[in-house]
């Protein structure tokens, strides 16, 4: 896949071209931007541009994508390409300070850690490149950060590093400090739903849906397209709350025991570290890791109400479950809904500050149902 096929980023893959066709590679980047926008993709195509080894395409400071160096590194079997993810150890999901350095008296593991295979020759290509993702608390932590800014002060001239965040004011400001830092964009609704449509694996009306809910994060909007688990998810839980809905309060405790089972059912999250085998995960972190994505969900159905109520179909999120809710325009009065929306989103960001998840969603639904 050429840099031409990433899409919505045209900015960031320019840069990264005339990099390499100027000799002007630097020695880290930092890819910051929303989640689910193609940051890790970009930084593995980079890679793939550094070490490809078909000359008409490196003259363009491209890739060929089918060279052995291409195949390799999209298997993730590149000897100089290394992407460093969280991994769960002693009750903590992080990139381990162990994979960034080995301390004092102590065996090196293998593979090497990134600071002492960072001071290594390339074996087979012409760049070690480190993708660490994500590069801020709590992914990767202080102890590690400060490992890695030694190997950031000091670049071996072969070696790129690339830090990956969408909440680059949660790093350390001195590992921001010595990165060329790329800015990823948003992606308009138009781009992502063509894009969505040409996957052939949902129906129109679910492109739209999907292209709704994704607030220009193409990245998750193809990942939920390619994901039955996730389109199922979604199916359940606006059935249940077409259901439960004429019901009202009483409701509330029932929702909130079903958007949980929905959460730990299955890894329904639309991102890139849902396929990292690394990633392994408690039933709580699971949990966690997955309500954001459902009180989209019930916030889409929110805001879809709301829209009916003021006359304009047209701008529904939920095109191919319009049948269910239109049954229940009117119940809930324009204000209510309008107090619901945001206390959906006030729950979202409690929940992804550690919040208690029984008592949040619990106080939710009985703040948004009709009395």
């Amino acid at each position: 896949m050429p840099f031409t096929e990433i899409l919505a980023q045209d900015t960031v893959t320019e840069l990264l071209r005339r990099s390499i066709t100027d000799e002007q590679v630097a020695h880290a980047y930092l890819f910051f931007g929303s989640e689910g926008i193609g940051k890790r993709t970009t930084a593995l195509a980079y890679a793939k541009a550094l070490n490809c080894t078909d000359n008409a395409a490196r003259g363009q400071g491209d890739y060929c994508g089918v060279c052995r160096s291409c195949r390799m590194i999209a298997l993730g079997q590149h000897p100089d390409v290394r992407l460093l993810t969280p991994e769960t150890t002693g009750g903590k999901t992080v990139i381990p300070i162990d994979a960034i350095r080995t301390k004092v008296g102590e065996t090196p593991s293998r593979p090497l850690p990134l600071r002492e295979d960072a001071s290594l020759k390339p074996l087979e290509g012409r760049h070690k490149v480190y993708i660490l993702d994500p590069a801020n608390r709590p992914g990767l932590q202080e102890d590690a950060g400060n490992a890695l800014l030694l190997t950031l002060e000091e670049p071996p001239p072969h070696v790129v590093i690339i830090l990956i965040s969408s909440r680059p004011s949660a790093m350390l400001t001195t590992l921001v400090s010595r990165c060329r830092p790329m800015r990823f964009q948003l992606a308009p609704h138009d781009t992502i739903l063509h894009a969505v449509q040409a996957t052939g694996t949902v129906t129109p009306e679910q492109a739209l849906a999907i292209a709704g809910m994704s607030a220009g994060r193409i990245g998750w909007a193809l990942a939920v397209a390619a994901n039955p688990a996730a389109l199922a998810v979604r199916c359940s839980l606006i059935e249940e709350i077409d259901r439960l809905l004429p019901s009202g309060r009483p409701a509330a405790l029932r929702l909130a025991e079903t958007m949980r089972q929905l959460a730990v059912s299955t890894d329904i999250l639309a991102s890139e570290e849902a396929d990292d085998p690394k990633a392994k995960t408690s039933a709580d972190r699971l949990t966690r890791r997955n309500l954001p994505e459902l009180l989209d969900i019930v916030a889409s159905c929110w805001r879809d109400l709301l829209v009916m109520e003021f006359g304009q179909p047209s701008m529904r999120i939920n095109a191919d479950f319009a049948t269910l809710l239109d049954r229940h325009t009117g119940r809930i009065p324009q204000e209510h809904l309008r107090v619901g929306l945001q206390t959906i989103m006030q729950t979202k960001r409690l929940i992804e500050r550690n919040a208690i998840i029984d008592l949040a969603l619990e106080r939710m639904w009985m703040t948004i149902l009709p009395g």
